[in-house]
């Protein structure tokens, strides 16, 4: 193996071991994106990760009934999922949505359900699977400085295999970092006029419930009434709160600009390898 070849190598292995070693922390994180309340009353910023969102909030220490005092800023966290239920339970499921961090799915009425979003599912199948070939991909590069082909299959793998991985990986963590910034507004939940003018008796509503309500009322519910409490759930939730990007979706920025690099090192070092091999 020439001198360029081999710098090649080593820098796409040691490039490569840091975007896996950025990548598996994001992935463990819970800072992906960072909401706040900018309007009254101002809370404490919610922050979401692929697996789990956390709140901080101030707790008060209570002893035998006696409040000692209060310990501010405490981070609690709970698993990133969300009640799920169909029309025809909207009745019985609405009024507990917001307790999915709390009842055992095993204690839910029938019919309601706490799960991830499709858009969470879909961002941990990316991440996973990124990791995966990013693994392999470094495998590869690894076996093909040490190992001598001994024939057409294993010379095919070992020439293909590293950019193919590496292409895969960039292109997983690309989409990812795409849906994670779809944002849904699940946590945003208000009453709305478009539904009710009546402010003794108003419920408030998120985007899954909002969708609910207006399949259960159908008949009384038109489309273009529920277009109209769309936008104004989605214009309260902008005026009212705003998200950034937390520093775990800033290490996959950099690990995913890694992998570009690296993905352009494999494939020059694949048009060498064909160019010795010819």
């Amino acid at each position: 193996m020439r001198i360029q070849t081999v710098t090649i190598v080593t820098i796409a292995l040691f490039l490569g071991i840091a975007a896996l070693v950025l990548h598996l922390l994001a992935m463990c994180s819970p800072h992906w994106k960072i909401t706040k309340r900018d309007a009254q009353p101002i809370m404490g910023p919610v922050s979401y990760g692929l697996w789990e969102r956390c709140e901080y909030t101030n707790i008060t220490i209570i002893k035998q009934g006696i409040a000692l005092g209060t310990r501010p800023n405490v981070r609690i966290c709970w698993p990133n999922r969300y009640m799920r239920y169909s029309p025809d339970k909207y009745s019985t499921c609405y009024n507990i949505r917001r307790k999915c961090s709390v009842f055992d799915p095993s204690d839910l009425p029938e019919g309601c359900s706490c799960r991830y979003l499709p858009s969470a599912k879909g961002s941990q199948w990316l991440t996973v699977l990124a990791a995966v070939f990013l693994i392999l991909g470094l495998l590869l590069l690894y076996l093909k400085t040490i190992a001598s082909p001994q024939n057409d299959s294993a010379l095919f793998v070992l020439t293909y295999g590293p950019y193919i991985c590496f292409l895969l990986t960039l292109l997983l963590m690309i989409t990812g970092l795409i849906l994670i910034g779809a944002y849904t507004y699940e946590d945003y939940s208000f009453p709305l006029d478009s539904i009710s003018n009546n402010t003794q008796d108003r419920q408030s509503y998120d985007l899954h419930s909002l969708r609910t309500y207006a399949k259960y009322h159908e008949a009384i519910f038109s489309y273009e009434r529920y277009v109209a409490a769309e936008d104004e759930l989605i214009k309260d939730a902008n005026s009212h709160f705003h998200t950034t990007i937390g520093w775990a979706t800033g290490y996959e920025i950099i690990a995913a600009t890694l992998m570009f690099i690296v993905t352009a090192l494999s494939f020059l070092l694949m048009i060498a390898s064909r160019s010795e091999d010819i």
